[in-house]
């Protein structure tokens, strides 16, 4: 504006003119869109060849304002206009000059695509540094949860501490509470085992005086003493196998079926001197238990003392490790009358001395597979004969 101030004269009756050499080229280029006007207090007006025959209203300006308007020029172009009031050769004119909005509106358009196009570049590269720092941030606690799916299967004892300093101090509570658990387990059993010898020693005394001359002449008071005392031995051996179980709750354990069962097999084998067992036990390889080593071995070591105890020759036990636990112990002794059958069978129903042959051993193999959250079924044996006993754990007691 100021440049076409300065190309400017007036004449002496106040026209205004323009001097053309030191005029812009395209002020003279026909709706070049480039464009101004001068108006004069006196009423002249110059406006630029580039309008052609083309009128650019603009208002009056005092002198020292600005103002800036949108007007629409030649060929309908949009023109932003800016004028301001000056004072040249004691003559106040308004100087405009107007630019097509055209190739800005253009220009602009292109930029904000190009910013848009960078942003969302932008942006993705921020997502995926994000993504990148989250996954590293929070690996370990990927391997947290990795840790406790192999302690519930038994893999491990313990949570690894490598982990972020945030969650570092839960770990160790957690391996701390796992330590817990199983100092205790141990002292509960051994608290336990130190009862039931305080309390064997008197029970014997109870029975050996029980046996003496002097209560042979009374036989009721004898009989009434030898069937409490009995009782009170049975109940105790009860109460002291129920509270040694250590259920499913264990975590960390892990115990190769194919390593301990024949172990046990032998075992019983050499206890009954009297008739020569044959027992086959059916294990798959790398069957796996997930629970508590005693559990396992009162499960079994009763189920099969049963069936020892009852069969003529042969014992079967059968093991499978997919899905969960699944344990068929039958014999070919001569199984297990109906109405006593319907009774083991029965849900609910506690099992205790007075059921001959089937008490304490099955009450306390109820016992685990309650533990366990598991299943037991009581039958006949289709291929021996004789008494079958079906026992199902639930899929995450083993693994095979």
């Amino acid at each position: 504006m100021s440049r076409v101030l300065a190309w400017v004269t007036f004449t002496r009756d106040s026209r205004p003119v323009l001097d053309a050499a030191h005029c812009d080229p395209l002020y003279h280029q026909p709706f070049s869109g480039h464009y101004y006007t001068i108006l004069t207090a006196s009423g002249h007006t110059l406006r630029s060849h580039s309008l052609w025959d083309e009128e650019l209203t603009v208002p009056w300006v005092p002198l020292g304002k600005t103002v800036r308007v949108q007007r629409l020029g030649p060929k309908g172009q949009r023109l932003l206009v800016l004028a301001s009031g000056f004072h040249k050769q004691e003559q106040a004119v308004t100087v405009a000059v107007a630019e097509d909005l055209a190739p800005l509106e253009v220009e602009l358009g292109h930029f904000q695509r190009q910013y848009a196009l960078a942003s969302c570049g932008v942006l993705v590269l921020l997502i995926l540094a994000q993504q990148l720092i989250v996954h590293r941030v929070f690996r370990p606690l990927h391997r947290v949860r990795q840790d406790i799916a192999r302690l519930g299967r038994g893999a491990i004892r313990q949570l690894g501490e490598v982990v972020v300093t945030e969650v570092r101090p839960l770990v160790q509570e957690m391996n701390r509470l796992l330590e817990v658990l199983e100092q205790r387990l141990l002292q509960s059993r051994h608290a336990l085992g130190n009862l039931a010898h305080a309390l064997k020693t008197p029970l014997t005394l109870m029975m050996q005086l029980a046996d003496r001359e002097e209560l042979r002449a009374i036989p009721q008071v004898r009989q009434q003493l030898m069937e409490h005392t009995t009782a009170l031995d049975h109940r105790l051996k009860r109460e002291l196998r129920r509270a040694r179980l250590a259920g499913a709750a264990a975590p960390g354990r892990r115990l190769r079926l194919d390593k301990e069962v024949p172990a046990l097999v032998n075992v019983l084998q050499k206890v009954d001197q009297d008739k020569t067992l044959i027992i086959t036990a059916r294990i798959p390889p790398q069957a796996i238990f997930l629970g508590d080593r005693e559990d396992l071995l009162e499960l079994l070591g009763n189920l099969l003392d049963n069936a020892c105890k009852w069969a003529r020759q042969r014992v079967l036990v059968t093991i499978q490790g997919q899905p969960g636990l699944f344990v068929v112990i039958e014999d070919d002794g001569p199984g297990c009358p109906p109405a006593v059958l319907q009774q083991l069978a029965e849900r609910g129903v506690r099992l205790d001395e007075s059921t001959v042959g089937y008490g304490l051993g099955l009450a306390i193999v109820k016992d685990i597979v309650e533990q366990y959250g598991g299943d037991i079924r009581f039958g006949r044996s289709s291929a021996l004969g004789g008494f079958q006993v079906c026992v199902t754990l639930p899929v995450g007691s083993s693994q095979g």
